[in-house]
């Protein structure tokens, strides 16, 4: 591995399963000024006041959206997102942080996804296939460090809450 994963965002990780693009940008420091719904509405959710322990753990250039310590010790993510249902990039930006607490020593149980739009919750869970999955994602954003910015591609998330999609399509 030639690249320190604290270098990579969580939401790089996320983007990069969802467009390749996206991410491309998030890694070049592309970033939404004009806050439209789907910000606003991140924002709103990110503010929100929770009860599951510590808010806002700072970890390289990640930001984990709550970290609870378990009575044996152990840390458990929690990541809130507003939609219905788990996508790969969410599980994946979990298991990202997962692999960043533990390259710092911690012990990290599982990772807990929370789905405000459908009040669900999904307990996300290390397995080697997922760890070779990151791993392989780990390169390819790294790779896209030098790339030129990917052509855009028209997909489901470019109407439900890309905040770059006027980049693509105006």
């Amino acid at each position: 591995m030639n690249y320190d994963i604290k270098m990579i965002k969580g939401t790089d990780v996320n983007y990069y399963f969802i467009c390749k693009r996206r991410a491309w940008m998030s890694i070049h420091a592309f970033y939404v000024i004009d806050k439209n719904e789907f910000v606003e509405h991140g924002s709103f959710l990110n503010n929100r006041n929770r009860k599951y322990g510590y808010h806002g753990i700072r970890i390289g250039q990640n930001e984990i959206d709550n970290l609870e310590i378990d009575k044996d010790g152990s840390y458990i993510v929690h990541e809130f997102k507003r939609g219905h249902k788990a996508l790969d990039g969410d599980i994946f930006q979990i298991l990202h942080y997962i692999e960043l607490l533990e390259n710092q020593g911690f012990i990290v149980k599982y990772g807990v996804l929370h789905l405000l739009g459908s009040n669900k919750i999904k307990i996300i869970e290390k397995t080697q296939e997922l760890l070779s999955r990151l791993e392989s994602a780990y390169k390819n954003i790294n790779a896209l460090r030098g790339d030129k910015m990917p052509e855009p591609i028209n997909n489901y998330y470019c109407s439900h809450g890309c905040s770059y999609a006027f980049f693509c399509w105006g």
